[in-house]
């Protein structure tokens, strides 16, 4: 069987804009680059994984990837994310690929072996991975590509089990801890200086200070 990740990124010069009022934008583009980097790390190192695709719009997202082994699509801004994903994945199933594993590029914590207990848990239909806090879909696994259609927003992780229900197709939701949390808020940015290991994004969050500086605002 094959099995790609697949990772939307809308931009990395123009990420995280709700931290705006902490970090200013070189700061959020440098963060947005080490949880895209750490990202792609897990994924293609992951057992199970055959390859690893980003789709994007941005140039600097796609040198990105390109620089790290992985395969470039581009998005449609006019699809939105759940049209950009929904897309992709039917391009993919028509070249063959088996299962597609959607996962945010801003995981600070993910690891390969979280990948590769989702895969496990998994075999067939869809499988919804939530986000801690507020109900998001902070993984989605597809058997086949396009089974059901994306339905990414507030609350997605549900909708997306009733999409897949919808159509007959066997769905189930897996609580993992290295897809609990993505990185979208300052309180977030201050649960991963906290973090003892926390990966590539924490020690950039470190050394250029920033923890240093929330610390100081208490």
């Amino acid at each position: 069987m094959t099995t790609w990740a697949l990772l939307p990124v809308r931009s990395l010069t123009g990420a995280k804009s709700r931290l705006a009022a902490t970090l200013d934008a070189s700061e959020r583009a440098a963060l947005a680059r080490c949880l895209v980097q750490s990202v792609i790390e897990a994924t293609k190192t992951a057992r199970g994984i055959d390859a690893v695709a980003v789709v994007t719009g941005d140039a600097a997202a796609r040198a990105l990837a390109e620089a790290n082994g992985c395969r470039w699509l581009p998005d449609d801004p006019a699809l939105g994310l759940s049209g950009n994903v929904d897309a992709t994945m039917a391009q993919l199933a028509g070249e063959g690929v088996q299962t597609v594993v959607v996962v945010p590029a801003d995981l600070p914590l993910l690891a390969a072996a979280d990948l590769e207990t989702l895969l496990a848990g998994h075999g067939s239909g869809v499988t919804v991975v939530p986000a801690a806090a507020d109900g998001g879909t902070n993984a989605l696994v597809m058997t086949p590509p396009a089974a059901a259609p994306c339905r990414f927003g507030p609350d997605s992780a549900q909708a997306h089990l009733q999409a897949a229900r919808e159509r007959g197709v066997a769905a189930r939701l897996l609580a993992l801890p290295g897809f609990a949390r993505d990185l979208d808020t300052v309180d977030d940015v201050r649960w991963l200086c906290a973090q003892p290991d926390g990966g590539t994004a924490r020690e950039y969050l470190e050394h250029s200070g920033i923890c240093a500086r929330l610390r100081a605002c208490g």
